[in-house]
């Protein structure tokens, strides 16, 4: 072999060398990284764990109180409607309670108004009869 030859092989040799250090030591690296990305991830997952928890609690409570408004609307609705239906009878008949006798006080005060009409006409009748008895000569 001849010195040319033994420069480049030992050259190849210093960049084999110097390639393998370089790939372990990003080996190396990463190991590290990725410990130190399970570690978080693990912190990461103590830390909210207890949040989720809180949300399921949350979205538990909401559920429940949503339930219970639904029933509690319900209720009020039934509430508006029976009352609604009983104002309206009891309106029905305090109407009816209240036209009746006024539509027979109407028909009572048309009799008297005609009776009084007719007494008066026949009174204003029976006067002139008289004035006109007054002024006949015979």
């Amino acid at each position: 072999m001849t010195d040319v030859q033994t420069v480049y092989l030992a050259a190849i040799a210093v960049a084999l060398v110097l390639t393998a250090t370089i790939q372990i030591g990003m080996i190396v690296v990463a190991i590290r990284v990725g410990r130190q990305v399970a570690a978080t991830a693990e912190e990461l997952r103590r830390e909210v764990k207890p949040l989720i928890e809180k949300a399921h609690r949350i979205s538990d409570d909401a559920a429940r109180v949503t339930a219970i408004a639904v029933v509690q609307a319900q209720r009020v609705d039934r509430l508006l409607e029976s009352t609604t239906a009983r104002v309206d009878e009891t309106l029905a008949i305090v109407q009816q309670a209240v036209l009746e006798p006024v539509r027979q006080g109407a028909a009572v005060a048309s009799a008297v108004r005609a009776a009084l009409t007719a007494f008066r006409a026949w009174r204003h009748h029976d006067h002139a009869r008289e004035d006109d008895d007054a002024l006949f000569v015979g």
